[in-house]
């Protein structure tokens, strides 16, 4: 992957710095050669800043860039090999010559290809010198090109052009469209105007650039609430503009209506601003906000000394900048949904408002549309686009196949907030982020994947205690809340996420000719892939070849094609090879050749074995063979990859894992592991004794631990980095009949386990035992797992009870699955409630899932005997104070949900396939409902916050709509409500239609602020807005057409 620089240069620097030292170079004997290297590395690496911005539009820098990256490639290469190579002389003088037991690293390298004594010496010295040589001659041409150096500290802050500088408006677009823009400004407005003892109150808006942000503080700023709750308002588009204090004070006056004249001093300014503030109320919107101190240091203390009430509103890309000016309340701006993408193009395109045209171009628009992703700045320069080609169906097509949204330069439409969002990260983020450009469109990317490359590729450094895998991660947070990754909203802890096409193209841009992603065949037949490093093989073909390129560093096959895999012995300077799909069974021998290798993913191949070779590869630090279906063995050479930090062997078929795996002291990760079992030939499997000497393990994953025969209890509670666990037994172990013995003997296995009180994330999966581990015991619980974040219960169906979980201090997630043998859920799952009960339970969950509980019939939070007797001066029990969702789903004999749920702020609650329950009510604070699937319901009342109702009901009995749905729209009708209740109903064709204008329904129907129907699939809709007034529905021409298709039908 193309690396960043400066920030290779520092890393070099670091690596030189290091093996200089040790012993095995002192054998070589090029200590001195190094020093020098290292030396003329330190020189050059302060222009190196300035080099990367040149490069873009100055072909001769860009040119000495590509000399100078290929010496730094060069040199990270030999390093490699003075390591490995005089690690190997040490071992030839201090062990015996028939007794060499450590493994024989196989190099074929053209000029290395047998590094002993004397001739290495010599070979290797050479290269050095000449890579001093040509240091040289390129450090005297940065003087020829006038770079400028830069200090290390200086990643924050840049020079830019004036005619770059961001300015936005604070009058409000035209263009705005959607519910969600809509919906987030009356709820901040309210926010902004309500009275509040703090007289200074800052609110920040978060977005990506482009996506909304300016847009949605202009509605805010122009509501005419915030007019009539202050006095004096003022709109500074901050951005990067302003160079000094004295500036943006001078901005600030004249944005409130001062003249600030002959005024130059910051204290002259300051009482300019007083005097205009002062007893005066202030609305200050500043949007663009980039550094924090633009606040904090710059005119905080004037507005807050001078001001009767101050409301604050800032926009910014990056969430950390709001935290550090101590936002009462950060709004996330999300991305538009498709219906509002569609009507942003059209208010665009469509400027005579046409509606036949915008009928006949809306399949062919919408796809346009959809690769906009959401983001407003995208739809609005492809509208400026599609405004040329005219109504014209062919011509749209021809824009919406363009190369243009994958193309690899940095487009004209790319905004320029964009680079400027780029230009802003610290060097060691922009490697990260560039690498984002390898995933092809559309592919999420994993944070533990992310992690694993992104060290492999050596853009991270471990910092302090913390280790690269921390540090990784995060540099994976810092792309998110700087809306380089957008987080999968679906996924609690943001473990996946996902990069904008825009982005994505931005990181093309920059990452050059040094990556390439598609058909290399394709590719070869109209420009040279010598330069190229990292390859990634997209391709229809059924198998691809791979010429030898020189300089490939980082090799990805993605399915579907197959590839001679012997072609890859050749890749001698690969780091990274993924090799992934179904096509792939084989992987030669030579792999062993590849001595520089950091990072080995076979995932989802049908290879049968590895090599014995892969023991050769002793810097290697990832092996990854997940979803393996045909690997049954690992080799035992396995053992010989002393520098190894993750092994992912998870649904993958082996037998065993051969002993020794202790021996890997620097592991991280493992998941997967097998415990027990042996091989054909007698050869032991690994056992749990083995992970007392893995002292570095942060996270490690279990199975097969019906299979344990030893006792384990110090294992993991030694293992204090321990954030992650998962104890898992054979999935398909419980389909049978279990004896009472091996029902004692799992749950004696699992109580030896208790893990170090660090961990964060526990998964109990497919356990059979008749109780929870005695460390999730009420008194045990609290000290066993003080710190647990994530809690997941999967398939425990032999346990009768749940363990006493309320009293987890840290719990914010909760999983139950699968667990049959559940018939009752009652107090006790509360913790510690034998008649003195704790005060708060579950004081920081605020995800409670129930899935798949087949015999679960009762939940209760408080006894009845309470309920009716709470004596009025005891304290009450707070339930779930932080609780945002609940969701129970596939638990059909469900009767009730608990009495004591009215306690909780509960604004989420998703019910599916409970089809015995008939009554969701008295729940006054929730906002979103789901019910799907549960034809038994008969009540949902007293629901008096309720701004969201999704009803799923598709049985075709069903002609009308539900009883208790039309109970619920008349009890709304009486009461007075606000305008932000939705309704989302699904349901059968013959239901919705009596929802239209005319029919039984309509009374009911027209007295909601906004409904959406479906049926059939969604083909068959309706829409309605009561304020304003819209109204569109496609029912009665799609159920004539069904009608004439089903008549057909009866007459063929």
């Amino acid at each position: 992957m193309a690396m960043i620089l400066d920030a290779f240069a520092e890393t070099l620097v670091d690596r030189l710095a290091n093996v200089i030292e040790e012993k095995a170079i002192m054998v070589c004997g090029v200590k001195t050669e190094l020093q020098k290297l290292r030396q003329r590395m330190v020189d050059i690496r302060n222009v190196l800043k300035d080099a990367e911005k040149r490069r873009i539009q100055d072909e001769t820098v860009k040119g000495w860039v590509d000399k100078l990256k290929d010496v730094m490639y060069d040199a990270d290469d030999i390093i490699d090999l003075c390591k490995i190579q005089g690690a190997g002389l040490l071992q030839d003088d201090h062990s015996p010559p028939k007794s060499s037991s450590c493994p024989r690293v196989r190099c074929d390298f053209h000029l290395f290809s047998c590094f002993r004594g004397v001739r290495f010496r010599c070979e290797i010295a050479k290269k050095i010198k000449n890579l001093n040589v040509k240091l040289q001659e390129i450090s005297v041409d940065k003087v020829y090109f006038g770079l400028i150096a830069s200090s290390k500290s200086s990643d924050a802050s840049y020079p830019m052009n004036e005619a770059s500088y961001r300015q936005s408006s604070s009058l409000p677009e035209l263009d705005v469209v959607g519910w969600d823009i809509k919906d987030a400004t009356k709820s901040l407005v309210e926010l902004l105007v309500t009275q509040h003892k703090q007289q200074c109150r800052l609110f920040a808006i978060v977005g990506m650039g482009g996506i909304g942000k300016t847009t949605l503080a202009q509605q805010i700023y122009n509501d005419p609430k915030i007019n009539d709750a202050f006095v004096l308002r003022s709109w500074i588009c901050v951005s990067k503009s302003f160079a000094s204090r004295t500036d943006l004070l001078k901005e600030i006056i004249r944005k409130t209506g001062g003249k600030y004249e002959e005024c130059t001093t910051i204290s002259e300014l300051e009482i300019l601003l007083y005097n205009i503030l002062h007893g005066k109320s202030l609305f200050l919107v500043l949007d663009d906000v980039w550094d924090a101190n633009v606040w904090i240091d710059s005119i905080k203390n004037p507005i807050e000394i001078s001001t009767t009430k101050c409301r604050v509103l800032i926009t910014t890309r990056d969430k950390s900048i709001a935290e550090n000016m101590r936002a009462t309340y950060i709004h996330n701006v999300n991305k538009l949904p498709l219906d509002s993408g569609w009507e942003l193009l059209c208010k665009n395109v469509f400027t005579s408002n046409d509606k036949k045209d915008m009928q006949r171009m809306k399949d062919i628009g919408m796809k346009i549309v959809e690769k906009c992703d959401g983001l407003p700045v995208a739809i609005k320069t492809i509208a400026g686009v599609l405004v040329t080609k005219g109504h014209n169906k062919r011509e749209w097509e021809n824009v919406l196949n363009s190369d243009a949204w994958t193309i690899t330069g940095l487009p004209e439409e790319l905004p320029g907030a964009l680079y400027l969002s780029y230009e802003a990260l610290p060097s060691a983020l922009k490697n990260c982020f560039l690498y984002c450009a390898l995933y092809p469109l559309g592919r999420e990317l994993s944070r533990n994947d992310l992690v694993c490359h992104w060290i492999a590729e050596g853009y991270i450094e471990a910092k302090g205690n913390s280790s690269m895998e921390d540090v990784a991660k995060s540099y994976y947070m810092e792309l998110i809340c700087r809306s380089f990754l957008q987080p999968d909203p679906d996924v609690v802890d943001m473990s996946i996420c996902t990069i904008h096409d825009l982005m994505r193209a931005l990181a093309k841009f920059f990452a050059g000719d040094e990556s390439f992603l598609g058909d290399p065949q394709e590719e070869q037949r109209t420009k040279s892939m010598k330069k190229v490093r990292s390859l990634t093989v997209i391709s229809n073909r059924e198998s691809v070849s791979i010429l030898h390129l020189d300089c490939l560093r980082s090799l990805r096959l993605w399915t579907p094609p197959s590839l001679n895999t012997q072609v890859i012995g050749n890749l001698k300077h690969l780091r990274l090879l993924f090799l992934n799909g179904d096509k792939i069974e084989n992987i030669p021998d030579s792999i062993g050749d590849l001595v520089h290798l950091r990072l080995l993913d076979l995932e989802h191949t049908c290879i049968h074995n590895l090599p014995n070779s892969l023991g050769n590869l002793i810097n290697l630090q990832f092996l990854l063979l997940n979803d393996c279906k045909s690997l049954h063995i690992l080799p035992k050479s396995k053992t010989k990859l002393y520098n190894l930090r993750w092994l992912r062997v998870e649904d993958t078929p082996l037998n065993y894992v051969p002993k020794g795996i202790g021996k890997l002291e620097h592991l991280h990760h493992v998941k997967g592991l097998i415990i027990g079992n042996s091989g054909d030939d007698g050869e032991e499997g690994c056992n749990l004794e083995e992970l007392q000497m893995l002292e570095k393990l942060s996270h490690l994953s279990i199975r097969n631990l019906e299979k344990s025969s030893s006792k384990s209890s110090l294992v993991l509670s030694s293992k204090i980095h321990l954030g992650e666990l998962w104890l898992c037994c054979t999935p398909n172990y419980i389909d049978g009949h279990i004896q009472q013995q091996e029902m004692d003997k799992i749950v004696q296995v699992f109580d030896e386990l208790c893990p170090s009180p660090s961990l964060e994330d526990l998964t109990i999966g497919y356990f059979f035992g008749g109780r929870y581990p005695k460390w999730m015991s009420s008194t045990s619980i609290n000290a066993a797992l003080p710190e647990l974040i994530y809690l997941k219960l999967v398939n425990c169906s032999n346990c009768l009870h749940l363990p006493q979980l309320g009293q987890l201090p840290q719990l914010k997630y909760l999983m139950i699955e699968g667990a049959t043998a559940i018939v009752s859920i009652g107090p006790e799952f509360l913790g510690n409630y034998n008649g003195e009960p704790t005060e708060i339970v579950f004081p920081k969950l605020e995800i409670l899932l129930f899935y798949n509980m087949s015999n679960w019939e009762e939940w209760s939070l408080i006894s009845g005997e309470e309920e009716d007797n709470e004596p009025e001066y005891s304290k009450p029990l707070m339930f779930f104070p932080h609780l945002n969702r609940i969701v129970i789903e596939g638990c059909p004999k469900l009767k009730a949900l608990p009495s004591g749920l009215n306690r909780v702020n509960l604004p989420q609650l998703f019910i599916r396939d409970a089809h015995s329950l008939s009554r969701v009510s008295h729940l006054p604070v929730l906002k979103e409902l789901e019910v799907d699937n549960c034809p038994m319901l008969e009540y949902v009342e007293k629901l008096d916050s309720l701004q969201s109702l999704k009803v799923i009901d598709y049985e075709e009995d069903n002609t009308s709509l539900s009883q208790w749905l039309i109970s619920f729209l008349q009890q709304r009708e009486e009461k007075p409500h606000d305008d932000l209740f939705q309704l989302h109903l699904e349901c059968s064709a013959q239901a919705l239609k009596g929802c239209l204008q005319g029919r039984p329904h309509w009374s009911f129907i027209q007295q909601v602020p906004r409904f959406i129907g479906y049926a059939e699939d969604q083909r068959l809709y309706m829409k309605y807005t009561k304020e304003p007034y819209y109204y569109e529905s496609n029912i009665t021409g799609m159920l004539f057409i069904l009608f004439l298709m089903i008549s057909l039908l009866v007459l063929k």
